[in-house]
């Protein structure tokens, strides 16, 4: 149906021809008419001045005869001439009056005429000229002043009817006019045929962009007519061969990465889909391997761009190099069997379609064969490299109708992969339910910030100096309506990778030193840790924002302790020292959280003005459960604090052994079970009370 909707606009130009050749014929009609219109017009106008001109010559000599004859005063003769001139046809009355206006002689006429004439007369006797006046009846009265010796002595008027002395414009014309047709019915028809046959390549022009329409690449067209649809031809075909080849670059474009020269997703796809396709005729079954090399991205992120695309291209022959090693190796493939298709799908993501592997173990053993020698060294321009790598694989068809589900669910293994110790998943459908209990999960929490249900809970810090509770750590609880409490273990990890650990820090912050300056305001002055993620942190304003929640609560800088992972402190020491610096200067404590849990240098952390470190709870657990190099581990730790001058917090501790281990070695402050876990405010402050009335024992506060 489309097709036959872009031939018949196609063919519409094929009109043309009949067009031209009746808007020619029009021309030529309209051109005759006009001339011949012209021509008429033209004569008229001769007639009636050829006709003005006699008769005003025959009244001018009609007053110098009648002059001569009232002169003399020959009346008889007069009369005479009057009657005669009269009686001719083409003369309808004739008057002679003298200078008062009276009728000497007059001879024919109407009333009408007679009328006329006198008005004629008194008009030629006022004015003393020659007056010409056409009337009603179709009748040209002329008047001449009749003066003897420069006197005026009369008036002489001639009323002539309106066709006298004019010639038959039609008669006249009737050979012109007639030879103009002859001329337009033998024009008409050869101006046709001319136009028809000069416009006939506008039809050979259509078909040709007829056939590319239908065909896209036609025979190129001949027309030699040496003018501009030569021209057009010849464009026509430029057009088509550059048409071919940009849609040959087109293609490349649309389906091959320009980098790798690899297949592209769109390409990798199709690829899959086709086999979709054909696996519902026929059962047979393949592997969708997506793999992330994790290390690429971070190397080339240090080079320059023609360094990372010589890179990718290197990677790229060498992942399709192990697909046709491992295609031998594990699809025993033969001459006859498609090869594994290769596609770069992302910027350190690329895809391996392998058909004719039908089970799972064979879908894990191909894609662990290839994850290896990925992970093999090699050298790249002098340098040895290990690209360590993901994979995730599912089934096609089993694991998705079309290509989308299955790469989808591919990704969703890959994602699943990270945490895996072989670095490979194979899709099973409880990847798909996690995923979805993980989306169902996140927009809860998106709601749930909306509607404020996150709440700070705060946990004692005793200082052993004096066994009082005289800080405390926010921790996030989440609070439904139904007072129900989801655990930070099933939230915070979805928070900090959907980016809402961000708002929930905010918003847990805020509430912390709301809550400390209304306990302070109470009377009862307590310091509060509030814990940092890293997206808060990575923000350029994030002391402007912390100062000014202090400003808001009320709540005096140096009752605030910021806690900032080791990783996060040291990622970039110097933007770490500006961001902290006005925190600083305010007061505000800071603390390293998790200590010798990351990847920290100690002389980035010697750099960094942290008043605190804590120890992580993993070593207390250690030195609780009795094993080896926990007591040390620890005792190193305390050291490095007095050394630095900072305070130490252990966290975890559960039994009154690591507490009395924490005091004797000069640990300031400790927390955990031992003394209670993490309360919700009002319990807190009922915590507060109770100590300022009594001292609170460790059983007491737990």
């Amino acid at each position: 149906m489309k097709r036959r909707f872009g031939s018949a606009i196609l063919r519409r130009p094929k009109g043309l021809p009949v067009r031209a050749v009746v808007f020619t014929c029009v021309l030529l009609v309209v051109t005759g008419v006009l001339s011949a219109m012209t021509v008429l017009i033209g004569a008229q106008r001769e007639s009636e001045r050829h006709q003005l001109n006699t008769t005003r010559s025959l009244v001018m000599h009609m007053a110098r005869i009648t002059g001569d004859f009232l002169a003399e005063g020959d009346m008889a003769s007069l009369e005479t001439m009057v009657e005669q001139t009269a009686a001719r046809a083409e003369v309808r009355r004739l008057a002679v009056h003298d200078a008062a206006n009276r009728p000497l002689v007059s001879a024919g006429g109407s009333r009408a005429d007679a009328s006329a004439v006198v008005e004629v007369a008194r008009r030629v006797l006022s004015t003393r000229r020659l007056v010409i006046d056409r009337t009603p009846n179709n009748g040209l009265a002329l008047g001449a002043p009749i003066i003897r010796d420069g006197e005026l002595v009369g008036a002489a008027m001639i009323m002539w009817d309106g066709s006298a002395y004019r010639f038959q414009v039609f008669t006249a014309l009737a050979p012109f006019l007639l030879l103009l047709a002859c001329l337009g019915l033998i024009a008409v028809p050869l101006t046709a045929h001319y136009v028809r046959r000069a416009v006939s390549p506008l039809g050979r022009l259509a078909r040709f962009a007829e056939r590319i329409a239908e065909n896209g690449e036609p025979a190129p067209i001949e027309i030699r007519t040496g003018d501009e649809f030569e021209t057009l031809a010849t464009a026509f075909n430029k057009m088509t061969s550059r048409l071919d080849a940009s849609m040959r670059q087109i293609q490349e474009i649309a389906f091959v990465d320009p980098v790798t020269r690899l297949p592209n997703q769109d390409r990798f796809i199709r690829e899959v889909d086709y086999f979709i396709l054909q696996a519902r005729e026929v059962a047979q079954s393949g592997v969708v391997a997506v793999f992330e090399l994790q290390r690429l991205g971070k190397l080339m992120q240090t080079l320059d761009p023609e360094a990372s695309r010589d890179l990718l291209r290197v990677v790229a022959q060498r992942l399709s190099a192990t697909v046709a090693t491992v295609d031998k190796i594990v699809r025993m493939r033969g001459d006859a069997d498609p090869p594994s298709v290769v596609a770069r799908l992302g910027f350190v993501e690329f895809g391996v379609f392998a058909p004719g592997l039908a089970s799972p173990s064979d879908a894990a053993r191909f894609a662990q064969h290839v994850n290896a020698a990925l992970s093999q060294p090699f050298d790249w321009r002098g340098h040895k490299l290990i690209l360590s790598g993901c994979c995730g694989v599912a089934m096609a068809p089993r694991d998705g109708r079309d290509a989308d589900a299955v790469i989808r669910h591919a990704r969703m293994a890959l994602s699943a992969a990270h945490a895996s110790p072989s670095r490979l998943k194979v899709f099973t459908q409880s990847l798909d339910r996690e995923a979805i209990a993980r989306l169902t999960l996140e927009r809860e929490m998106r709601a749930a910030l909306e509607r404020n249900e996150f709440r700070a809970y705060f946990q004692p810090k005793i200082n052993l100096a004096t066994s009082r509770i005289e800080a405390c750590e926010a921790l996030a609880r989440w609070v439904r309506p139904d007072r129900t409490i989801i655990s930070p273990g099933r939230f915070i990890p979805l928070a900090e990778e959907s980016g809402l650990i961000g708002p929930l820090s905010d918003a847990i912050l805020r509430e912390a030193c709301w809550k400390a300056a209304s306990w302070s305001r109470a009377g009862h002055p307590v310091k509060v840790a509030v814990n940092v993620s890293a997206l808060q942190f990575r923000n350029d304003r994030f002391a402007e924002q912390v100062l000014a929640v202090l400003r808001h609560a009320g709540l005096p800088p140096d009752h605030l302790e910021l806690e900032i992972t080791e990783t996060v402190a040291v990622e970039n020491v110097d933007r770490a020292m500006r961001v902290i610096a006005p925190l600083k200067e305010a007061g505000v404590r800071l603390a390293i959280d998790d200590f010798g849990c990351g990847q920290s240098s100690l002389a980035a952390l010697s750099k960094l003005p942290f008043d605190v470190i804590k120890i992580d709870q993993q070593f207390v657990r250690s030195l609780e459960n009795g094993e080896q190099h926990a007591a040390g581990i620890v005792e190193m730790i305390l050291a490095l604090a007095r050394t630095l001058d900072m305070e130490v917090v252990a966290e975890g501790v559960e039994r009154r052994e690591s507490q009395q281990f924490m005091l004797e070695r000069g640990c300031h402050w400790v927390q955990g079970f031992l003394y209670g876990a993490a309360v919700s405010p009002p319990e807190f402050a009922e915590l507060l009370r109770r100590q300022a009335g009594e001292d609170v024992e460790a059983e007491d506060a737990a």
